[in-house]
């Protein structure tokens, strides 16, 4: 892509995406996310995508490391669910805005101490070739973590 400068209009290099293909494919990754389906996540991803969430201590690299990342996720919260609140496409990419709702982990494996959370967050996808290639979610991991570890809130670490 090039920035055209002066009162030019921004001009993608690449081919034009069907939004309506893109809204599809995004509406499918939604759905297999909320019945918390790996298999069908993982087959909506290009084999080298990348994923990468502000939970996250490093990117996931292939469909085998997200299926990983996405197993996992769903066994420590099995309550999780994504609603979608916007939708913003251009071209080959698509940011949803949700809220996330659902309950915490289990604190110290101890059941009863799992609290319910919200949060609003937002996924970013690149679509090449009918499939995600990148996605990168956005989303307060401290209020997550506050909410798995009470006493976190206490402390001076927010600005």
């Amino acid at each position: 892509m090039r920035l055209q400068t002066n009162s030019e209009m921004w001009q993608p290099e690449e081919a034009s995406y069907d939004t309506d293909i893109i809204a599809a494919l995004i509406q499918q990754w939604m759905s297999a996310f909320n019945s918390h389906n790996v298999e069908n996540i993982v087959a909506l991803y290009a084999e080298d995508a990348e994923l990468f969430d502000s939970g996250m201590r490093r990117a996931r690299k292939g469909r085998d490391e997200i299926r990983g990342w996405f197993t996992q996720r769903f066994q420590q919260m099995p309550t999780i669910q994504y609603k979608p609140t916007r939708f913003f496409f251009h071209n080959q990419d698509a940011a949803i805005s949700w809220v996330a709702q659902g309950r915490t982990p289990a604190f110290l494996h101890q059941r009863w101490l799992s609290h319910p959370f919200e949060v609003d967050g937002v996924s970013i996808f690149r679509v090449h070739a009918g499939r995600i290639a990148w996605q990168h979610g956005y989303y307060d991991h401290l209020h997550i973590a506050e909410r798995v570890i009470p006493p976190l809130r206490w402390l001076p670490l927010k600005l």
